[in-house]
């Protein structure tokens, strides 16, 4: 098991994250951002997905400063991504496969079923 690492709740709280595979719910890759008939999830089941991941550590990305953060944090991870690929630790198979899931992670909060309103 990787090491543990916990994130911060609005009030000082600390939450795990999940760091083992073994432990991990996946998220099945759609193939680019078309819905698919093969079982994989919609967008809104994807945004379902990382709204659970932050209501399990007090926060939601109904908060548009969170949903920012999460946008920024995920388009971050992208860059690393690329920077990867560039330089060739990444095959481009790979590359592409996370790419695509970097996307969906920074459109996710822009398919939540409800409307997000931002704290003061």
């Amino acid at each position: 098991m990787g090491p543990s690492l916990a994130a911060r709740d609005e009030h000082g709280g600390e939450h795990p994250i999940r760091s083992s595979a073994a432990e991990a719910t996946v998220i099945p890759l759609r193939t680019g951002l078309a819905v698919s008939r093969d079982g994989s999830m919609t967008d809104q089941q994807v945004a379902a997905w990382w709204e659970s991941v932050f209501q399990n550590m007090g926060r939601t990305l109904g908060d548009e400063r969170t949903a920012e953060a999460h946008r920024v944090t995920a388009a971050g991870f992208g860059l690393l991504i690329e920077g990867a690929r560039a330089a060739g630790v990444l095959s481009e198979p790979q590359a592409q496969y996370l790419s695509e899931m970097a996307v969906e992670a920074v459109r996710a909060p822009d398919h939540l079923p409800r409307r997000r309103v931002r704290n003061p």
